[in-house]
């Protein structure tokens, strides 16, 4: 009986809650002046006596407000009874429009409220997530999932905190439908838990497009967010777009994936293109969309190992694609390492275990070996480079 009081109570001090809201308040109002005008009216045209009872001028007003169209049942006599219909009749249409405002505004608030797009993130599993804000940030999530056949928007998580404008005009574009939201600051822990990062298979870090905000105080916060990460979830492949080379050679000491230094291509661009005619467009054709052929990284099936470069050319090249070169130790180190562990314990040499995992220790991750001879025999954990069409 006390668990049912209790709970009794809780429902009541909800119901209070709710009540004593400005826009329940309104509606509250609305119904109670809507009751008391056709009481009034009821009063003047009809009276106790009459034919008519006060319910049914209720309902009778309810179904020429709601339907628009007169019922020919009952049409009031008297010079008041018409007055008084005529200040219903306004009250009512504005009462109306207040109810369906009301009502979708709660249904908009609760499909876009934060617990629900935080529990339909918690279900998502090997998602990308993207951290900050690009004012281009549409177009690199559609090149992103151009380029990924598997991947859809619903697939795709950003966590920012720009203003409401930009995120809900981005979230109402039909191109990105579907895509999660998480609002919130991108270095605090619990933000990037609503995202589900421990789950994630990708993080794209880019930081705040402010002008406002230093280089190095963005790229600050964008090294705290990666560190962030792979604390949380190590095998997660992270990406870090950065201004500043301190802030590059910070992230590359602690074994981010992909660190993306902007200035560093920018200069590269601009050199090449001094020094050759018609670099630049290159350039555009090889990284850009327009003519449908980019520069693809797929990995190198368990097949080909111990097989050498030339025939992994050939076999590309009869497919129509031109091989560049390959990718070595491709992957997240989390991710090798377990995997060379995994092999090295099918052997009972331990020394040869050792071995291998002092390998792994020293090796480059994504080292890219362009062109090499004919005669480069394949190994493990290794991603093809080639020039070819977009899936």
């Amino acid at each position: 009986m006390k668990r049912f009081l209790s709970k009794l109570k809780k429902l009541f001090s909800k119901l209070k809650r709710l009540i004593s809201g400005s826009r329940m308040a309104m509606v509250l109002t609305g119904v109670a002046v809507y009751t008391l005008l056709c009481f009034v009216y009821w009063m003047v045209e009809i009276g106790p006596g009459g034919k008519k009872s006060f319910l049914d001028i209720l309902l009778w007003n309810n179904i020429n407000i709601i339907f628009s169209r007169g019922y020919t049942d009952y049409v009031p006599t008297t010079w008041k009874g018409r007055a008084l219909l005529m200040i219903f009749v306004l009250f009512s249409m504005l009462f109306l429009s207040t109810m369906i405002g009301f009502i979708s505004s709660r249904i908009s608030e609760y499909r876009n409220s934060p617990v629900r797009r935080i529990r339909k993130v918690q279900e998502l599993s090997d998602h990308v997530v993207i951290i900050g804000w690009k004012n281009d940030i549409k177009t690199l999530i559609t090149d992103i999932i151009r380029k990924s056949p598997k991947l859809t928007a619903e697939d795709i998580v950003l966590v920012n905190n720009v203003s409401d404008l930009k995120i809900q005009t981005l979230l109402m574009d039909k191109e990105l439908k579907g895509i999660n939201y998480i609002r919130g600051e991108f270095t605090e822990e619990q933000v990037l838990q609503n995202a589900n990062i421990r789950k994630a298979s990708t993080a794209l870090v880019l930081g705040e497009a402010q002008e406002s905000l230093d280089a190095e105080l963005v790229d600050s916060r964008i090294f705290v967010c990666t560190l962030m990460i792979k604390a949380m979830n190590p095998r997660c492949h992270v990406c870090a777009l950065v201004q500043t080379e301190r802030y590059r050679n910070y992230l590359e000491a602690q074994k981010c994936d992909e660190v993306i230094y902007t200035e560093e291509y920018s200069r590269y661009i601009l050199s090449t293109a001094t020094s050759y005619t018609g670099m630049a467009n290159v350039l555009r054709a090889m990284f850009g969309t327009s003519n449908g052929i980019s520069v693809q990284i797929q990995p190198v099936e368990f097949s080909w190992r111990n097989k050498t470069f030339g025939e992994l050319s050939r076999y590309y090249k009869e497919k129509g694609a031109m091989v560049l070169g390959v990718l070595e130790n491709m992957g997240a180190e989390n991710t090798i390492k377990h995997a060379t562990l995994a092999e090295a314990m099918k052997s009972d040499n331990y020394g040869e275990i050792i071995q291998k995992l002092k390998t792994v220790k020293d090796a480059e991750l994504n080292h890219p070996m362009l062109n090499p001879p004919d005669d480069y025999v394949l190994g493990r954990n290794m991603g093809v480079i080639m020039l070819a069409e977009d899936k």
